[in-house]
């Protein structure tokens, strides 16, 4: 999975120009509610959430960083973020169904520590597989999150940036992966809202994970 997404950028003559960065959408309001927010919701960001999308657009700006393509998940607090720092950086956003947060399906009701209770008691190979009643697993999210930045890499050829703006749940999958760590290192890439991760291909290698850029 990891590797057939490194070859193809590799095919592409692109690996030695090539990065990834990872947003984390800014402060939802369900993420201000903590664990009084269903597991899966569609809320606008806060005034907080805002602020952080603007400090990313900002820092990207004051660093150079000359982002070419910006793609985001479709819910509101993904694309809201997109939005925002598409606004300064002069860009369109391109939404992408594949980037969407995990489906819980019969679960998406529950608050995030009771889910997190029921996972805890299986083996961690059972939760990887574990598919709520409609929803999906953690293994077939994982498939379609790489496969939807094979997709990325494909619309992408020469872009030098891509800005990828997703929920926390589908980074703690694609990250570990691309760290080359395994899924019981997952709870380590739990990054803050607002975060900003950057992957190097040429590298192979996280430049930095989790930065949250400030305007100073």
């Amino acid at each position: 999975m990891i590797e057939k997404l490194k070859n193809k950028i590799r095919s592409q003559a692109n690996e030695q120009k090539l990065s990834f960065w990872f947003v984390r959408h800014g402060e939802s309001e369900g993420n201000a509610l903590d664990d009084a927010c269903p597991i899966m919701h569609d809320t606008p960001l806060t005034k907080l959430g805002i602020k952080q999308a603007k400090e990313i657009g900002e820092y990207l700006k004051k660093n150079s960083i000359r982002i070419t393509h910006i793609y985001s998940a479709p819910k509101s607090r993904a694309h809201q973020t997109a939005k925002i720092i598409a606004s300064s950086l002069g860009l369109p956003v391109i939404i992408k169904n594949g980037l969407n947060e995990r489906n819980w399906g019969i679960w998406c009701n529950l608050r995030w520590q009771e889910a997190s209770d029921r996972l805890e008691k299986l083996p961690i190979e059972d939760r990887y597989t574990f598919i709520p009643e409609g929803g999906e697993s953690w293994e077939q999210m994982e498939k379609r999150l790489f496969a939807t930045l094979e997709e990325i890499a494909d619309e992408s050829v020469g872009g030098e940036n891509i800005l990828i703006v997703t929920h926390r749940g589908c980074l703690r999958a694609i990250m570990p992966k691309l760290a080359k760590a395994g899924i019981e290192k997952h709870k380590e890439f739990s990054v803050v809202t607002g975060s900003l991760s950057k992957f190097s291909f040429e590298k192979d290698e996280f430049d930095f994970v989790g930065l949250i850029p400030k305007d100073e």
